[in-house]
């Protein structure tokens, strides 16, 4: 069965790498070139040098992500990656991506949605939310679940629960902009060159392995586009469930930003709620996850649809070094205590 999205057939994308000509990934691979391939040289140096874990082929990799938040220069901020954006031949693409005219319009529109899901994040129905379902969810997909079974590792609990809380990790610098702390806040953040580095890391790593399912790469337009929508549909709906007040518009600008510099063709990217909920029941229907037309409720995680290794494997136990967000949880709960104070109101 066909993928049909906002009226198009995307189905002869779903296969397709993760470079689209109309994301910000692909504009970028084009305005940039010397960044992107000095991203790619950075992951594979930081590869290189990190040791595998237990005799694994895992090998962690935040201290990348941690080293380009050090650079004290201009080179990765967003301000100037900014300008590079809206520079005379990319920004009428550009602004077709982010709905914004000038630089200065999308860094306060990415800037406000990046705060709102930093808020988003880290409330406690969130990480619950997404140590339940989100993570497993993921192996919904065809493509995904054949990349883990692919990788021994992956049915490891002990390397699972590692992988999980790194990819917290690069996720919250993401959303805090990945500065370095103290000196660090005095320069600009660098949330588009860090999701640039991710894209690298996972074209790198995930690029050779194929779908013995789907006969396809499964590092793919459909499998990467489903993954945005296990973080950001389940989570929105789990707090639509709760009645908790946030700013859906706010949240999933974010994620159409975040899925765009990871390359994600644009015609498979949710702008909304409804949209995200009608594209999360079209991937089942389309035969793209397990179970055709059951679709299962978002925050509602069904095991059986997926791999009893892999979920045999999924672990996760959260670690001290993640306590170095809690005061950046404090004050996010200050900065937004109207919203609770309605809320307990109702």
């Amino acid at each position: 069965m066909p993928l049909i999205f906002r009226g198009q057939d995307v189905t002869a994308i779903l296969g397709n790498p993760l470079t689209a000509a109309n994301s910000l990934y692909g504009i970028l691979s084009v305005a940039e070139p010397t960044l992107l391939t000095g991203l790619a040289d950075h992951w594979n140096q930081h590869r290189d040098r990190t040791p595998t874990v237990d005799g694994t082929a895992y090998r962690p990799a935040l201290g990348a992500f941690s080293a380009i938040s050090s650079f004290w220069g201009n080179t990765y901020s967003d301000q100037r990656l900014a300008g590079v954006l809206y520079g005379p031949p990319f920004a009428a693409n550009t602004a077709a991506v982010t709905g914004a005219n000038t630089a200065a319009g999308f860094l306060r529109d990415f800037e406000a949605a990046r705060d709102e899901a930093f808020y988003v994040f880290l409330q406690g129905q969130s990480v619950n939310e997404l140590a339940q379902v989100s993570f497993l969810s993921t192996y919904y997909h065809h493509d995904v679940s054949e990349l883990f079974v692919q990788r021994p590792h992956s049915r490891m609990r002990a390397i699972v629960s590692r992988r999980v809380i790194e990819t917290a990790q690069v996720m919250l610098r993401i959303l805090y902009g990945n500065m370095s702390m103290g000196w660090g806040t005095l320069y600009s953040t660098r949330t588009l060159a860090t999701t640039l580095l991710l894209a690298q890391m996972h074209n790198r790593l995930l690029a050779p392995y194929r779908s013995r399912v789907t006969e396809r790469p499964v590092y793919n337009q459909s499998s990467v586009a489903f993954t945005l929508l296990t973080f950001s549909y389940v989570v929105a709906q789990s707090w639509v469930d709760a009645r908790y007040e946030f700013d859906q518009g706010r949240w999933y600008y974010f994620w159409k930003l975040l899925g765009s510099l990871l390359g994600i063709d644009s015609r498979l990217i949710a702008d909304n709620h409804a949209e995200a909920g009608d594209l999360w029941r079209r991937f089942f229907q389309a035969g793209e996850c397990r179970g055709g037309n059951g679709v299962p409720y978002a925050t509602n995680l069904e095991e059986d649809r997926i791999d009893a290794g892999l979920v045999a494997g999924y672990h996760f136990a959260p670690e001290a070094n993640l306590l170095q967000w809690v005061p950046a949880f404090i004050v996010t709960q200050l900065r937004n205590a109207p919203r609770w104070y309605r809320y307990f109101r109702r």
